[in-house]
C-alpha cells in the first residue's frame, strides 16, 4: 500500500515538472523584471520571484487539468510496468526521452529569441532548463514506454491471419496496382482542375531557361530534372503552341507517375504486412491529406527525388525481406532507383554512399557482394553519363558557394556579434562584402548572405585565406559557430516550428520577370481563382488545428523516424533499421541546407516515412 502511494507521489512530482516545462517563458527572465515585482536584492528572494515569472503560464485550470492528466498517465504506465523487470526498456525509453527533451529545450530558446540565452544566459537560467530538461525527459519516457509497452502486448497476442476475399474473375482485382493509382487520380481530380495546369517553383522556370539557352547552364539544378522541364515545356510550347501545356505536360506525367508509385508501394507493404488497416491508412493519407496531390502537382525537382527515395526504400526493403535473392528483374529496378535518388538532386549520391554498406552487412557473403557491386556500377554509371552530358553541352560548374551554406552562416552570425579586426575585415570582404553580410544576414536562412557569395572575383587564395580566418575566429568565440548551426536548423529536429519560405505546399506559378527570359505566359484558369484561395486558406487552418496541424511540420517527421529506430531497437530488428539510413541522410543533408525548417528539402522523409512505419510493424511482427 505504501509502495503504491510513494508511486502516485513520484507520478505527481512528474507531472508537475513536465506542466512547469510546457508553461516555461518565452523570454530571459531578467533581474530588473524581478524588481518590477518586489523591491529587493536578497540572494534568497530574488531567484524565487524569478522562478514564479518564468512559470507564470503554469497558473489557472488548464495547467490544473493537465497536471491531473499527466500524473494519471504516468501511475498507468508505471502499473504497467511494475511486473517487467526489462532493464531494456527503461535504457532506450531514457535515451528517447532525454534526445526528444534536449530537442525542446534547444528548439523552444532558438525559436522563440534566436539563440541558446534561454539556457546559459546566466546560472538562473540554467537552473530553468534544468528544470525544462527533467519534465520533457519524464513525458517523452512514458510516451516511449507506453508505446513500446504497447506493441509487445500486441505481439504476445495470438496473431490471426488476414485473409482478403479477392474475386479474381474482376479485372481490377486481378490488378491491384491499377485499381489503386485509379482511386488517387480520382480522388486528386478536384485539385488536378481547380490548379490547371499545375503549381510551379521558381527554380523549375529557371531549369527550363537553362535547357532553352536562354540563361547559362551550370550544374547548380541536378541535370536530369533540367532535361525534364525543359523537354516538356519545348512539346507543350513549341509544338503544341500553349505555355500553360508546357506545365502540364510535366505536372500530370509527375501525379500519373506518383499515383502508380503509391500504389506500388501500398501493395508491397500489403504484401508483407498482410494488413488491411495499414494498407487503408496508406491510401487515405496519400489520397485525402491535401498536401500530396498539391506536392505531386507542383513542378519542382523535389517531388521526382522524393519519389526515386521512396522507389530506393522500397526495394531496399525488398532486399532485406529476401535476404538479398531477389530476381533479376528486380535488381534491374533497384539499380535504376539507385540512379534516379543520385540524378534527381546533386547530393543524392552520399545516400547511395551511406546506404548500402549497412545493406551488404545485412545480408550473407553473395548477396553482399551483388549488392555492393550494384551501387558501385549505379554511381560510377551516373557520373560518366553525366561527365559526358556535361561537356557535350557545356554545362558549367555551379557555384561553389552551395557547400559553404555552414560556413558562410558562422561567419556571418559572428559579424553580427564580434568587432572585428581590420585585418579580419579585408579577409571576409573577397568573399563576400561585410555590409551585404549585415543588412541580409537572417539567423534561418542562409540564401540571403550566400547570394552575396564574390564568385567572379573571389580566388582560390582569398577562399584559403578565408578558411584560416574561418578556423581562428572559431578557436576565439566557438560558441558562435554552434549557435550559428542550430539556429538555421533546430526547425528539422523541433515539431513547433512552422515551415520557413516557400510554405508547406506550392500554392502559385512562380515566374518572375528577371527569370521568364523566354516571356512564358503561365497562369491559372480566372474562374479558380476563389476555390484556390479557399483551399489554401483551409490548408492553413488546418495546420493551426491541434494534432493534426504536425502533419505538415518538418521536426515531427524527424520524430516519428526517431520513434521507429526506437522500437526496432528495443526488438532487436536491426536488420530492418538498416532502411532508415536513407531517411536519415536526408536529414543531415537538411541539417547543412541554406533554409531552416524548409518543406521542399524535408519531402521525401514526408513522403516515406508512412511505409517505413509499416515496415517497422512488419519488422516488429516478424521479431515475434
Amino acid at each position: 500500500m505504501l509502495q503504491k502511494i510513494n508511486k502516485k507521489v513520484i507520478c505527481v512530482i512528474a507531472a508537475f515538472f513536465t506542466v512547469l516545462a510546457i508553461s516555461t517563458a518565452n523570454q530571459i527572465i531578467t533581474d530588473e523584471a524581478a524588481h518590477s515585482v518586489i523591491d529587493t536584492n536578497d540572494a534568497i528572494i530574488m531567484p524565487i520571484v524569478k522562478l514564479g515569472l518564468n512559470y507564470e503560464k503554469a497558473y489557472g485550470v488548464n495547467s490544473a487539468i493537465l497536471l491531473l492528466l499527466l500524473a494519471y498517465f504516468y501511475f498507468q504506465v508505471s502499473q504497467k510496468k511494475e511486473n517487467r523487470e526489462d532493464k531494456r526498456l527503461t535504457r532506450i525509453t531514457l535515451v528517447g526521452g532525454f534526445i526528444f527533451a534536449f530537442f525542446m529545450v534547444f528548439g523552444n530558446s532558438f525559436f522563440h529569441i534566436n539563440s541558446w540565452d534561454l539556457i546559459f544566459y546566466g546560472k538562473f537560467q540554467m537552473l530553468i532548463s534544468a528544470i525544462n530538461m527533467i519534465g520533457y525527459v519524464c513525458l517523452f519516457q512514458n510516451i516511449l514506454t507506453f508505446l513500446l509497452l504497447k506493441l509487445k502486448d500486441e505481439t504476445e497476442k495470438p496473431q490471426k491471419e488476414s485473409k482478403e476475399k479477392v474475386n479474381k474473375t474482376k479485372f481490377f482485382n486481378r490488378h491491384p496496382i491499377l485499381r489503386y493509382t485509379l482511386y488517387f487520380l480520382i480522388a486528386w481530380l478536384p485539385y488536378l482542375i481547380i490548379f490547371y495546369p499545375g503549381t510551379m517553383n521558381m527554380d523549375s522556370l529557371f531549369e527550363i531557361e537553362q535547357y532553352l539557352g536562354e540563361i547559362g547552364w551550370t550544374t547548380h539544378h541536378p541535370i536530369l530534372p533540367t532535361i525534364l522541364f525543359g523537354t516538356f515545356m519545348k512539346i507543350g510550347s513549341f509544338y503544341l503552341g500553349n505555355d500553360n501545356l508546357g506545365i502540364f505536360c510535366n505536372t500530370i506525367f509527375q501525379v500519373c507517375l506518383g499515383a502508380i508509385l503509391l500504389s506500388y508501394s501500398i501493395h508491397e507493404c500489403y504484401q508483407l504486412t498482410k494488413s488491411k488497416k495499414i494498407k487503408y491508412a496508406l491510401f487515405v493519407f496519400f489520397a485525402f491529406f491535401p498536401i500530396w496531390p498539391i506536392h505531386f502537382y507542383t513542378e519542382v525537382k523535389d517531388i521526382y527525388f522524393s519519389m526515386a527515395m521512396l522507389l530506393y526504400v522500397i526495394f531496399s526493403m525488398k532486399f532485406i525481406v529476401t535476404n538479398g535473392k531477389i530476381n533479376t528483374k528486380d535488381w534491374f529496378v533497384y539499380w535504376l532507383a539507385m540512379i534516379f535518388v543520385y540524378l534527381f538532386r546533386n547530393n543524392g549520391i552520399f545516400i547511395i554512399l551511406f546506404t548500402f554498406p549497412f545493406l551488404a552487412m545485412a545480408v550473407k557473403k553473395v548477396e553482399r557482394i551483388k549488392i555492393i557491386a550494384t551501387s558501385i556500377l549505379a554511381i560510377v554509371f551516373c557520373m560518366m553519363a553525366t561527365k559526358i552530358y556535361i561537356q557535350a553541352n557545356d554545362i558549367k560548374k555551379g557555384s561553389v558557394a552551395e557547400a559553404l551554406s555552414i560556413p558562410f552562416q558562422q561567419t556571418a552570425r559572428y559579424v553580427m556579434e564580434y568587432d572585428l579586426t581590420e585585418e579580419e575585415e579585408n579577409t571576409i570582404d573577397k568573399i563576400i562584402a561585410i555590409k551585404d553580410i549585415k543588412e541580409n544576414y537572417n539567423p534561418e536562412i542562409v540564401d540571403y548572405v550566400k547570394g552575396k557569395y564574390k564568385q567572379t572575383t573571389a580566388t582560390k587564395d582569398d577562399l584559403k585565406n578565408y578558411f584560416i580566418l574561418w578556423f581562428h575566429m572559431f578557436l576565439k568565440h566557438p560558441a558562435v559557430y554552434f549557435e550559428a548551426t542550430m539556429n538555421s536548423s533546430y526547425g528539422y529536429y523541433f515539431p513547433n516550428k512552422t515551415e520557413n519560405k516557400d510554405s508547406f505546399a506550392q500554392f502559385t506559378i512562380d515566374i518572375p520577370e528577371h527569370i521568364n527570359v523566354n516571356h512564358f505566359v503561365i497562369e491559372f484558369m480566372p474562374d479558380t481563382k476563389d476555390n484556390r484561395q479557399a483551399i489554401e486558406r483551409g490548408l492553413h487552418t488546418l495546420r493551426n488545428m491541434p494534432g493534426i496541424g504536425l502533419l505538415f511540420s518538418c521536426g515531427f517527421y524527424t520524430w516519428g523516424l526517431l520513434v521507429v529506430t526506437f522500437i526496432l531497437w528495443y526488438f532487436k530488428r536491426k536488420r530492418e533499421m538498416t532502411v532508415l539510413v536513407p531517411l536519415y541522410v536526408v536529414v543531415l543533408v537538411c541539417t547543412a541546407s541554406p533554409v531552416n525548417a524548409f518543406v521542399r528539402y524535408m519531402q521525401p522523409v514526408m513522403l516515406v516515412l508512412p511505409f517505413v512505419i509499416a515496415w517497422m510493424l512488419y519488422g516488429v511482427k516478424k521479431g515475434r
